[in-house]
């Protein structure tokens, strides 16, 4: 079951896949016989970057939980990938980046076939949770393993 606060990420970073120029925008609808008009809804865009060039483009979105300690093994992803951490703390390391530290709110990106040497929770009693939009070809692999 999503949460609200993780529906609402979700929310924030589907500007991030929209055509640039296009982020979202509210349009309060005019005054009408049912009552006053909405107001805008504020937007504020966290990051943004290319896709790249996709031929068949699929955007998948997943909650991945990350167990106490846990350490992944190095891998590429085929096409970019968004993060944003919805719980706990992790380190995170992308080529040719040094690793970082993000917390609960915090997000990155990840560029496609970088290969990404670590991500690791940070905690040895709480899972992490990140909320990842990635971005691949229809049909291919997504995760491949690097050296």
């Amino acid at each position: 079951m999503i949460t609200r606060r993780e529906m609402n990420a979700a929310f924030a970073l589907t500007t991030l896949l929209s055509a640039p120029g296009a982020a979202l925008r509210a349009q309060a609808p005019p005054e009408g016989p049912h009552g006053p008009s909405m107001r805008p809804v504020p937007v504020q865009t966290l990051m943004q970057e290319p896709l790249g060039d996709i031929t068949d483009p699929q955007v998948t979105v997943i909650t991945l939980t990350v167990a106490p300690g846990t350490v992944s093994p190095p891998h590429r992803h085929t096409g970019p990938v968004f993060a944003y951490i919805l719980e706990g703390r992790i380190e995170n390391q992308v080529d040719p980046d040094p690793p970082k530290t993000y917390n609960a709110g915090d997000y990155f990106y990840e560029p496609a076939m970088h290969v990404h040497r670590v991500l690791r929770n940070l905690s040895r009693t709480r899972p992490a949770k990140l909320l990842i939009f990635e971005v691949g070809e229809k049909g291919k692999a997504f995760t491949i393993g690097a050296k």
